[in-house]
């Protein structure tokens, strides 16, 4: 006999139901179903509760300031920080390619560490053995660099309870473990969820990447000329990996100023992957999953273009491996369907373990 709940919540999941599985037929529905699956996403991570909090900010309070400067070969990375909440800083790098600047922009790209990452492995830093150990097993993680040095504005945070930002509590053994458990924990007795706070950080950051002059523009979204605001846009995409394609998901989904997202290692589902195999508590927030599937999520950025990438041997895939991804990424299509935007959607899925296999530059270049 094995004395586990799996079944149960397996049973609880089934009969449940998610109250906001994506149906619409045509963009009318779509923009209403977006607008009330937001909303209710939005209360459920406790995000007005951190907007609440927010507001008690001072225009200078929420101002950012330089720390550092150091010029790499093709692009010079500079070290800020910001504060987000009221006693909360966030540092974050911002890697400027060599020639761009307000009369030569350049795309912008949000860069999102993966776990066991954190903004110094994305930029190619190693400021600890440990770094410099994960930066000679996975080069490719540095994504952040990567992109700087084919040309684009990089915007790298230190996301909450990773690298400078582990908890006192957790005790910090080694820079790319991370606090996601105790502030979990501690976020959800209060109201709200890590993935908020994440969220929430991500947000901020884009606000300040909104207003650097060296993020080029684009001109108006053919595919959105349904919307009344078909206005130009700034030229921002987000990425990661992992955790880091975790927190892209939720930024790209809630916030339309983001133009493009790359989504590596995450596309699953609730049911078929995250259910059974232990996750990090940043997956997890109170009454998701009975709101949603990963699916859903993911086709609030419809009709921007998104790549998605999952390795074939990928164990966090879930029961029925690659399957599941590509059923999650078939029911997004049909979002993207409406807006006869289907080709902006791209599925790729070498043979491979859980890991970023840097397939996603083209599709970039050609669509950011």
């Amino acid at each position: 006999m094995e004395y586990s709940y799996l079944n149960f919540f397996r049973k609880v999941y089934r009969e449940t139901g998610q109250e906001f599985s994506f149906c619409a037929k045509d963009t009318d529905a779509f923009f209403a179903w977006r607008k009330k699956l937001r909303s209710a996403l939005w209360d459920c991570l406790g995000l007005h509760v951190l907007e609440q909090f927010a507001g008690q900010l001072s225009e200078k309070e929420k101002r950012v300031v330089q720390k550092g400067r150091v010029q790499e070969d093709g692009y010079c990375r500079y070290d800020y920080e910001m504060q987000t909440l009221p006693e909360v800083w966030m540092p974050f790098f911002v890697l400027v390619p060599n020639g761009v600047d307000g009369q030569h922009p350049a795309p912008a790209m949000l860069t999102i560490p993966a776990h066991n990452a954190n903004r110094n492995i994305v930029c190619g830093v190693a400021a600890t053995i440990e770094e410099e150990k994960k930066l000679a097993d996975a080069p490719l993680e540095c994504y952040g660099k990567e992109y700087a040095k084919q040309g684009y504005l990089v915007f790298c945070p230190e996301l909450p309870g990773f690298g400078e930002r582990i908890e006192p509590v957790t005790g910090k053994k080694s820079s790319l473990i991370c606090s996601c458990s105790d502030l979990s924990e501690i976020a959800e007795a209060l109201g709200f969820s890590l993935a908020a706070l994440e969220v929430w950080d991500l947000m901020r950051l884009l606000d300040y990447a909104c207003t650097r002059p060296e993020v080029a523009r684009q001109a108006a979204d053919p595919a959105e000329s349904v919307l009344k605001e078909n206005r130009k846009r700034l030229r921002i995409g987000c990425t990661g990996f992992s955790g880091g394609g975790l927190q892209t998901m939720w930024l790209a989904a809630l916030d339309d100023r983001v133009q493009l997202a790359v989504i590596s290692g995450y596309v699953h589902s609730y049911y078929d992957s995250i259910l059974k195999c232990h996750r990090c508590a940043c997956n997890f927030v109170p009454n998701l999953w009975k709101l949603c599937d990963i699916s859903d999520i993911c086709s609030l950025i419809a009709p921007r273009p998104l790549y998605m990438e999952n390795g074939i041997s990928d164990s966090q895939n879930g029961w029925d491996g690659i399957e599941g991804p590509i059923r999650q990424v078939e029911k997004i299509r049909s979002a993207y369907a409406l807006f006869d935007a289907r080709d902006r959607v791209v599925h790729y899925t070498p043979e491979g373990i859980h890991r970023w296999y840097a397939g996603c530059y083209g599709f970039v270049k050609e669509n950011l």
